[in-house]
């Protein structure tokens, strides 16, 4: 998730649209239209999405690191455990969030889930500083 004016596309909405649009605070996530890339978009900053979208946060948020399920949400094993809770055809399937809340995850404790998140963030950066040498 990221701010309208930090986008290179210029999407045009109709500011009086806005009323029907879903509010989308920090550490929540948006389901989206590409189930294909994992479909499950982290916010760390408030906003509003289109009411297409599944927003969703964790109810016992105590036990979870949000930094920690965007990894998990964005990896190639959740990408493939998504299969079982699609529908459609090829690239244009959709989530179903009904059945997503059916699969089972085993987790570690929130303070490792942070531990894990960090040294994550530290790769990213690390990889990024190497991309932008060459």
């Amino acid at each position: 998730m990221i701010r309208r004016d930090e986008n290179s596309i210029n999407i045009y909405h109709d500011k009086k649209n806005e009323e029907g649009y879903k509010r989308v605070l920090p550490g929540q996530f948006v389901i989206h239209l590409r189930s294909f890339q994992g479909g499950f978009a982290h916010s760390a900053i408030e906003g509003i999405t289109s009411p297409a979208y599944t927003v969703f946060g964790f109810s016992e948020p105590e036990k979870h690191n949000p930094n920690y399920w965007k990894y998990v949400f964005t990896s190639k094993e959740f990408i493939r455990r998504l299969e079982t809770v699609t529908y459609g055809i090829r690239d244009g399937r959709s989530i179903s969030y009904d059945e997503f809340l059916t699969m089972d995850f085993v987790y570690p404790p929130q303070d490792e889930q942070t531990k894990i998140a960090n040294y994550l963030d530290t790769l990213d950066n690390l990889i990024t500083l190497h991309q932008r040498e060459f």
